[in-house]
């Protein structure tokens, strides 16, 4: 499973694009398997994970510029 620290995080969502390539082959946010909730002036506030315990290779840890992801058990 993915944890997010919401303190590093910038709210670019670029997770959840490259977690909806790995899964689908295309970008579309509601395809990720995490989501990342933010506030109207896009501070990232909260995080969902949906099904990443069954994702194998943490596509998205790549793709965050800021490290804010790791895999937690």
């Amino acid at each position: 499973m993915i944890k997010v620290n919401l303190n590093l995080c910038s709210g670019c969502k670029r997770c959840m694009l490259a977690c909806s390539f790995y899964k689908t082959g295309g970008f579309n946010p509601r395809y990720s398997s995490i989501e990342i909730v933010t506030d109207i002036g896009n501070k990232p506030v909260a995080y969902r994970s949906r099904f990443c315990m069954t994702c194998t290779d943490f596509y998205c840890l790549d793709f965050c510029k800021l490290s804010a992801l790791e895999v937690s058990s």
